[in-house]
């Protein structure tokens, strides 16, 4: 199958995995407080075997393809080095994240994503060690809910939003799915493609289903969920089709950028997976081998797929 032909199949199969665990919680549950609270420890076993997943996307497809297309740069233009600049690359991309994140929360005047909700924490209150609230609050009733900060975002708040405003709000909140996106966007074999896509599908159709519980125990309307799910389900494929863009020019500032854009979301892979997965997950005391289980699951599956040509 043609390379380009793949990625919009990818494309298109990111976007309605999404748009639909972002939907169909708000159809099933209708603020269902008991399939919300059976449904946490579930979500804590994928949000663990996603961390595994994304470890290996990270060290074992991203960080080669960076090393491999470092190699060609640094030939177009008879350089050598031994020099580790495909990790300093990743890591730059990193650290970008982390200050971009607590750049937002910072003017916004909230708690990191990694102590807050951001993308699918689903840790409760009982046995936690954390000080700060949990994604699952205390309702009147007794029970447990799913806190409406999903994703890093207001659900309330963004429903009630204007088309721009709420575009560029989730543009800003979602700029790790940009790069997961163009990570996969810019890979020149079909394996690699595959193989990020099954990473990408399964951390992002998660996080999904959280912000359509989210918006189900705030009783949004499925016009407004309808809106708010499309403008986040948008965010990875428009990064596929920014990187099939810069991979298709075929030249030196293309492969230049290719390696610096790469590498960046090489870095968010690894912020996503150890500030907003495990950093929740193993803080929580509840099944915390069960989880080490799934997370070590999640990389072996990975890793065994790296080995088969797609």
């Amino acid at each position: 199958m043609n390379i380009k032909v793949t990625k919009v199949l990818c494309l298109l199969g990111v976007f309605f995995l999404m748009l639909l665990g972002s939907l169909l919680p708000v159809k099933i549950i209708e603020a269902d407080y008991e399939k919300a609270h059976r449904s946490k420890k579930v979500i804590a076993l994928c949000n663990s075997f996603g961390g595994g997943v994304f470890l290996a996307t990270c060290f074992n497809v991203l960080l080669p393809a960076v090393r491999e297309k470092l190699q060609e740069v640094l030939k177009l233009g008879n350089v050598t080095t031994d020099y580790p600049l495909a990790e300093t690359i990743m890591l730059m991309g990193f650290f970008m994240t982390v200050f971009v994140e607590q750049l937002i929360l910072t003017f916004r005047k909230e708690k990191p994503s990694f102590i807050d909700l951001e993308t699918f924490n689903a840790g409760s209150d009982v046995g936690s060690d954390s000080e700060y609230e949990s994604p699952f609050i205390a309702s009147s009733r007794g029970r447990t809910l799913y806190n409406e900060h999903s994703h890093g975002l207001n659900v309330q708040e963004l429903s009630r939003s204007s088309p721009l405003r709420l575009f560029s709000l989730v543009f800003a909140l979602s700029a790790h799915s940009i790069f997961e996106g163009l990570a996969l966007g810019l890979q020149e074999e079909g394996d690699k493609v595959m193989t990020l896509f099954l990473g990408v599908a399964i951390h992002e159709t998660l996080v999904a289903v959280v912000l359509g519980i989210s918006m189900a125990k705030v009783s949004l309307t499925l016009k407004d969920a309808a809106k708010l799910a499309l403008t986040v389900s948008s965010m990875i494929p428009l990064g596929i089709g920014v990187g099939m863009g810069i991979e298709s020019a075929q030249n030196v500032a293309s492969s230049v950028a290719s390696v610096l854009l790469q590498g960046t979301a090489g870095g968010t892979f690894l912020f996503v997976t150890f500030f907003e997965i495990l950093a929740k997950e193993l803080e929580d005391k509840n099944d915390r081998l069960l989880k080490v289980l799934f997370l070590v699951f999640g990389y072996a599956v990975l890793a065994v797929l790296v080995f088969f040509k797609w």
